[in-house]
């Protein structure tokens, strides 16, 4: 298997599930919300990206089996399996503010060789591959070469179903 050839053909998938994405954004109404959890929705988008995701990661890696956040298939291969979050950021979304993506990643047996987010607004494409560099959109990334906190930039995120642990952070 050409691990490049296999990034490269999923990169072209996520940005054409991304163009659909974004052209749903603003036509979600309150009755084509599902909820799932407290701070924890679906909508028809998700469930449409998700269809349209593993349709063409079947065609991209024929046999292998998928973890999907909204349960289009979740049906663990014998050795290479998709994990799909279709629409990661649906209450962003929900609320036409303009940052979601859809994460991608694939697993071969119980190790993760791919990973792919593709930020739908932006049109930036994060990805890597077991034994490459990571890249933004084609350039070569890298973590900074800071070596003291106080020159550095920490962003920071806090869980939206455990509030229990958020003084933790």
């Amino acid at each position: 298997m050409n691990v490049e050839n296999l990034v490269n053909k999923t990169i072209d998938l996520a940005k054409d599930v991304g163009t659909f994405i974004q052209a749903q954004s603003g036509k979600v109404t309150g009755d084509t919300i599902e909820v799932k959890g407290v701070h924890d929705f679906v909508t028809y988008v998700d469930k449409e990206a998700e269809q349209r995701l593993v349709q063409g990661l079947r065609g991209i890696l024929p046999g292998a089996g998928f973890i999907t956040e909204e349960d289009t298939d979740s049906t663990k291969g014998d050795q290479y399996t998709w994990i799909v979050d279709p629409l990661d950021g649906t209450t962003n979304f929900i609320h036409t503010i303009p940052c979601y993506a859809i994460s991608i990643a694939l697993m071969d047996g119980d190790e993760v060789v791919l990973g792919i987010v593709y930020e739908v607004n932006m049109q930036e494409c994060f990805y890597a591959w077991k034994g490459s560099k990571a890249y933004l959109n084609g350039n070569e990334i890298h973590v900074s070469d800071k070596q003291r906190l106080r020159d550095s930039l920490l962003i920071t995120g806090f869980p939206n179903r455990d509030f229990a642990r958020v003084d933790a952070y």
